[in-house]
């Protein structure tokens, strides 16, 4: 049974005769008759009664025809609801990001999402990468941009690695450290609270080997929240660690940066992150597009 063949019955109880039916379906006689013919085998019982200039249902025939019109309605609305999902008027898209992600694109690739396309149902959560993960393989999320150098084996998973953004210590105007000769040492900034998120291990490891201090690392505050720390920078002294991309971080706008021994060549290491093998929804085309426009050309995934 197919659903042309129910859309075949509903023609012919709304047209009352096959030759009225045929022609309001684009069909030779013969062609509906035998559509009809088709339903009613693979039903194995008759639908209607066929008499010279008259078409008859049968009890059956009209059972099949009441549920042929909600087949065919609902057919019609799966139809209507799928075209809104690729346009976008309908769905949703969960999205989740690290705490440098949050700051450098999250607000930004939100915001153009909700102006291009404001009847979509969008969430967005922060959340260190390991979680995002978890988060991810339960299909909790859709998708998650986040630094994945901590991600020793990423079973299942696509990683499409997005352009590299300088990262520096930033400090607010008129900061002791601005009158310092340049470059700067680490342990120079641990003379003033310290701050920044959670960093890969990578990072952290090689931080600690640049200084000598032994009674804390680098970071005396750990803030995954870039407004938290912007306030921090410009109310408590704090140096702060974030993405250096004016265009796109406006809460290091009013700060300024440093330069650190040994860090000049500091970067993100971001990846757009997806499930392998599971075709993405229209949602999710189309913020990976618009992180794109962001941030520039990605790389070529890599599925792991």
């Amino acid at each position: 049974m197919q659903l042309r063949h129910l859309q075949h019955l509903i023609a012919l109880a709304e047209q009352g005769s096959f030759g009225r039916a045929a022609q309001a379906v684009h069909l030779s006689q013969p062609a509906l008759s035998r559509s009809i013919d088709a339903l009613e085998q693979a039903l194995k019982t008759r639908l209607i009664d066929r008499a010279y200039g008259t078409v008859r249902f049968t009890q059956a025939g009209e059972l099949v025809l009441a549920r042929a019109r909600e087949l065919v309605a609902d057919a019609r609305q799966i139809q209507r609801e799928v075209q809104q999902l690729e346009g976008l008027t309908l769905g949703s898209l969960d999205v989740g990001l690290g705490p440098f992600a949050a700051g450098l694109l999250g607000r930004a690739a939100l915001s153009l999402m909700t102006q291009r396309h404001p009847q979509l149902l969008m969430r967005m959560e922060v959340a260190d990468t390991v979680t995002l993960c978890e988060r991810l393989h339960k299909r909790q999320i859709d998708l998650f941009i986040a630094d994945t150098r901590d991600l020793k084996k990423p079973s299942g998973l696509k990683l499409v690695r997005l352009p590299n953004v300088p990262v520096s210590f930033f400090v607010r105007p008129g900061h002791p450290l601005l009158k310092q000769p340049a470059p700067l040492t680490l342990e120079q900034l641990m003379d003033y609270p310290v701050a920044g998120p959670h960093l890969p291990s990578e990072v952290a490891a090689y931080f600690d080997r640049q200084i000598r201090r032994t009674d804390r690392g680098v970071f005396n505050v750990i803030c995954d929240d870039a407004d938290t720390l912007r306030h921090l920078a410009l109310t408590a002294h704090a140096v702060i660690l974030a993405p250096h991309a004016p265009g796109l971080t406006p809460e290091t706008a009013a700060l300024a940066p440093l330069a650190v021994t040994g860090l000049s060549r500091m970067r993100t290491h971001y990846s757009l992150v997806t499930l392998a093998g599971r075709t993405p929804t229209a949602a999710a085309t189309v913020y990976t597009r618009l992180v794109t426009e962001l941030l520039g050309p990605a790389k070529q995934p890599a599925k792991a």
